[in-house]
């Protein structure tokens, strides 16, 4: 009797420690998964923007020094730089006395309501309505290399 207890604890401590050997290793399984999908779907949304921010912002500004641009300043690097930064480009009056750091909350601001951001600016672009290109946009402005 005993041997056959021993047994049957042995084989439900065994299951259990199977059990939650494959738990832990699915769990890690999922969790990979889950990570290649976020940087696939971050990939996915800085395509999204280079499209849109060369269909909005392409004919006066280029993302690399490299290429220069025809009309506006380079927006390499442009998240975290002050504004009215880039050397050698004359700014406006308004983007000249501006004083503040272009973060992702104020570029989503700036490609909203560019006007509302800084009225008297001297760009013909009157912003972009959807959040969601916004945000593509911007994601682009950050990793345009990815």
């Amino acid at each position: 009797m005993k041997i056959i207890l021993l047994l049957t604890l042995f084989s439900v401590l065994t299951g259990c420690t199977l059990s939650a050997n494959q738990t832990v290793e699915e769990s890690k399984q999922k969790q990979n998964q889950e990570v290649v999908a976020e940087n696939s779907v971050s990939k996915e949304l800085i395509t999204q923007g280079a499209k849109y921010f060369r269909f909005r912002c392409g004919g006066c500004h280029e993302m690399s020094t490299e290429k220069g641009s025809s009309f506006g300043p380079h927006l390499e690097g442009i998240i975290g730089r002050k504004v009215g930064a880039v050397e050698g480009y004359d700014y406006s009056n308004a983007l000249k006395e501006a004083d503040f750091v272009w973060t992702e909350e104020v570029m989503a601001n700036w490609l909203a309501k560019p006007e509302s951001l800084l009225p008297g600016m001297c760009m013909t672009f009157k912003g972009v309505p959807d959040e969601d290109v916004r945000r593509a946009m911007i994601a682009f402005m950050k990793e345009p290399g990815l």
